[in-house]
């Protein structure tokens, strides 16, 4: 939160950050910044929402954050760190932007040049929706890249580190989970996931290099455009 403060100084923005928060519940000492304004926690604040470019959420982590729906619901944009659930939320210049932990990728001209604006809310309430959210996937750019190749049936509960299927669309549970069969082979994006199947004993797990990556991305939108021409039919 200081840093990005900081770099909205250093480059001559003016600006208002209010801070619903107790320092002294967290011991911590205000930032002596006087574009910085503390408040004591409310739960009616949503006039300052609706009047605020932004709403900020600079986590670590975060289970589901309620603010950034908040804020999204009455029509204020977001910003926030690359937590995992951000992307549930937060379409990068859409209704918001999703910055590293480590603001390497700010760009504070864009932040304060193009405001999004105009988005539309959908609220995320019944089981479908939640389904539907769950097994979207976040936009990464990793290169480790580790091919999985099913022993057995399981439910895999990461759906969102897959990159695609072979020869088959990704089956969802009514949980969220993937519905993986006896045979099936899939790509997952993440290295510490792929240790996870393979300490499971519930796959085999090799590591591809990215030329394969491709290679099998190409096939699988081949398969899936086959797919849905015989559905269409």
């Amino acid at each position: 939160m200081l840093k990005l403060a900081q770099e909205l100084k250093k480059a001559n923005i003016k600006f208002r950050w209010t801070i619903f928060t107790d320092l002294n519940l967290y011991g911590k000492k205000p930032f002596d910044l006087e574009e910085i304004v503390y408040m004591k926690p409310s739960h009616d604040f949503m006039d300052y929402i609706v009047e605020a470019d932004y709403g900020v959420q600079l986590s670590d982590t975060e289970g589901y954050s309620y603010f950034i729906n908040e804020c999204l619901q009455y029509g204020t944009p977001a910003i926030c760190t690359n937590f995992p659930s951000a992307y549930e939320s937060i379409e990068d210049s859409i209704n918001g932007y999703i910055l590293d932990m480590n603001l390497s990728n700010l760009d504070i001209e864009k932040i304060v040049n193009n405001i999004p604006k105009d988005f539309t809310y959908i609220e995320k309430g019944t089981e479908k929706d939640w389904i539907k959210l769950l097994n979207k996937k976040a936009e990464r750019k990793k290169k480790e890249m580790y091919k999985i190749i099913a022993k057995q049936n399981y439910k895999d509960k990461r759906p969102e580190l897959i990159e695609e299927y072979k020869d088959k669309e990704i089956e969802y549970n009514a949980d969220g989970s993937a519905a993986i069969k006896e045979g099936d082979i899939y790509i997952v994006n993440d290295t510490n996931r792929a240790e996870q199947i393979k300490e499971s004993g519930l796959a085999t797990v090799i590591e591809i290099k990215q030329e394969e990556t491709k290679k099998n991305t190409t096939e699988a939108k081949k398969t899936t455009r086959k797919t849905r021409k015989k559905k269409e039919e």
